[in-house]
Formats: structure tokens, sequence, C-alpha cells
């Protein structure tokens, strides 16, 4: 949630460009960040159920939140050595909710730990702001605080109470940059400094994929067809990140630095768009893991959709975040998430390695296609097109 206001250094509303590059200390909070993603990814991996999907997005959505707070904070001062002892510090506080993730709807002493962490996250983030902010709204922090005392205070309940006051808490938090958007607009972001941040974290996300399979292929002897389907699942890893990575990063820094309204780019694309990106990431990751392990089988009805489905997912956001920014959607990835889909509902009956072979495929077709588009000076095909839209050239996607 987009709770934070960097420091205002342009008279430019919403428009600041003081950080270029990401610090040594914000590279090592992502790795510990990354940790918490693997843990909530290797549960869904064990048992891949709705149940499980639940519990899963009620521990990732405050470790997203408050990343992204943290990111908000320091995204338009430069660094100095106060604000690395608050990253290190908020480090070891997101380290604690990693290493209580997995069971912290289940027992007790984890759901302590784990709110315990975040209420402590939450308090240092609001004295990092106190301390570096001149401009800033109290409003938005104290909603992320009382959100961080709910779930503290809920963890002490049972396991089914608990769960249902923590899904309250989320659901509200997850609503809460909608409520009080008013106040994203008083903001100031570094143009440079978030496309970056944002994109090293679907970098770690990309990154869990091929630690994942990876992780099971070590020390193995493998046959042909585990060995396709490791391949496979690599060349799905690079589609994914050329879908993002070859337009989307720019189109993103262009975005902040045209649109009337910035903190809207923030608040949807950065924030909520990279939320379903993100998880959208994780279920392929789960769902690839599954199918190297035993590429001919025939999944469970669930596993077998993960990772069509979460591919989808993550190509069709990118049809709502363009659409934010510029007031149109690709119909390449329009129609290469609904083949995703439809590849999804049919994943139970195929062996795995058909799903994801065809996976890979689509992924790269939807790619091959819009490198044919750009390269040759043609403009991508658009839908969803608003009265009055702010289309840049077809090259942003």
């Amino acid at each position: 949630m987009v709770h934070l206001a960097g420091q205002v250094r342009s008279a430019e509303p919403g428009f600041v460009d003081v950080r270029d590059r990401a610090t040594w200390t914000e590279l090592f909070y992502d790795l510990v960040l990354a940790f918490g993603v693997s843990q909530i990814a290797h549960v869904l991996a064990q048992r891949p159920d709705w149940a499980t999907l639940g519990s899963c997005l009620l521990v990732l959505v405050p470790l997203w939140w408050a990343w992204v707070d943290v990111v908000m904070a320091m995204n338009a001062v430069h660094e100095t050595t106060m604000q690395r002892v608050f990253l290190l510090l908020a480090g070891l506080a997101t380290y604690g909710m990693s290493v209580a993730a997995p069971h912290a709807l289940e027992t007790r002493y984890e759901a302590l730990l784990y709110a315990g962490c975040y209420l402590a996250l939450r308090l240092l983030i609001g004295e990092a702001i106190r301390r570096e902010c001149a401009v800033y709204t109290i409003h938005p922090y104290r909603a992320g605080l009382a959100f961080a005392l709910v779930l503290f205070a809920t963890a002490v309940l049972p396991s089914g109470l608990r769960t249902i006051g923590w899904a309250v808490a989320v659901v509200a938090e997850i609503l809460a940059p909608l409520i009080l958007s008013g106040h994203l607009r008083q903001l100031a972001f570094g143009v440079n400094h978030l496309p970056e941040r944002f994109g090293l974290f679907i970098i770690i996300a990309l990154g869990e994929n091929v630690v994942s399979v990876g992780a099971w292929v070590a020390g193995r002897r493998l046959g042909v067809l585990e060995l396709l389907s490791v391949s496979l699942a690599f060349l799905t890893g690079c589609a994914l990140w050329w879908l993002y990575f070859h337009l989307v990063a720019s189109a993103i820094a262009h975005a902040l630095r045209t649109h009337p309204t910035p903190s809207i780019v923030v608040r949807d694309v950065l924030s909520y768009g990279h939320l379903v990106l993100v998880l959208g990431l994780l279920l392929v990751s789960v769902g690839a893991d599954r199918i190297v392990v035993e590429p001919i089988h025939v999944p469970h009805r669930f596993a077998a959709a993960l990772l069509p489905v979460g591919a989808a997912l993550f190509t069709l956001t990118f049809c709502y975040t363009r659409r934010r920014m510029f007031g149109a959607a690709s119909l390449t990835r329009f129609a290469g998430g609904l083949a995703l889909l439809a590849l999804g509902g049919v994943a139970p009956w195929l062996p795995g390695l058909a799903t994801l072979g065809s996976a890979a495929a689509l992924l790269v077709a939807v790619n091959g296609i819009e490198h044919w588009l750009t390269s040759g000076g043609r403009s991508v095909p658009l839908i969803f097109q608003k009265a009055q839209q702010a289309t840049p050239d077809g090259q942003l996607t």
C-alpha cells in the first residue's frame, strides 16, 4: 500500500528525480524479502489447494505492502547512515515475518512472531517518515499501523478466528489506497528509482522459478523428459522476463514522467498491478516445480492449472496497467492471456509436460509478435481504449 511520501524536491507535483539507482542496502533488504516469497511458495507447493492459496495470500499481502512503503520511504531521499540502519532493522523485521509465514495461521507462536514483526516494521516505517520527510500525510500511515495492530491483537485467537481476523485486516489494507487516494496526490515520486525498485522485485519473483526448479534438479540423474521439462521451465521464465523488461519497465518510467496524476501510476500500476504480477509469478514457480518432478504425470486439477493460470494472470495484468497508464490495453497480451486461461481449463486432462510446453509456446508467440510489430515500426494493436487517451508510441505496451 502506498502510505508514504518522499521528500518534495521539485516544484512539479508528483515529480522528483533525486535517486537514480538502488543502493546496496536496499538490495540486501530485497534479498530478505526474497526469502519470504520463497517460504510462501514452498507452502503452496506442498499443499496446492484453494485453502492453502488463501492462507498464502494472507501472509504475502502484508509483506508486499510493507515492502512498498519501505521503497516509498527511501525513494526520494539520499542514503545516510541512519537510513542504512533503518533498512537493516526493517530487514530484521521482515526476516522474522518470513520465518513465521509458513505456519503463521496454524500456531499461536508463529502468529505472534509474524504479527509482532509486522507491527515493529510499521513503527519503523512511521519513524523513518517522521525523521526524513519534509511533506507527508499522517492518515495513510495510521491506517497501516491500525492493520498491524489488528493482526497482532488477533494473533492470540484460535486458528479459525485468527484467520477471519487477519482476512478482514488484509482486505481493508488492500482497499485503503483507494479510500485514501486523495492523500497520494500530495506525494513526490522518484521517476528513475521507483521503476528500478519494482523491476528488481519482479526479478526476485522470477528467480524463485529458477531456484525452485534448479534445487530439485541438482544432484539427480535426469532423463530426456526431465531435461526437456527443465529447459521448458527456463524458457517460460525467459518469456515472462521479456514480457516485462523489453517494454514495460521503460513504459512505467515514461508514465511517471508524463501522466497528469503520477500518484495513479504509483497506486494502480506499481502497488496493485505489481502485487498481481508477483502472485502470477509465484503460481508459475509452484506449477513449474511440480511439473518438472513428474513431467508425464497428469497433475491434480488445482495443481495442473497453476502454471498456465499464473502466466495468464501475469500477462493480463499488463492490459490493466497499460490502460491505467496510457488509456488502452494491448491486444496481443489480452489474446495471449485468454489463451493461457483456456490452457489452464484443459490442463487437468493433460500431462504436465504438455501444459508446460504449450504455455511456453504461447508466451514466446506473444513476445515474438510484439517484437515483429515494434521492430518494423508498427504499432501494437490496442483495445479497451478510453474516449480521450494519451497513448505514447506503440512500443510502450
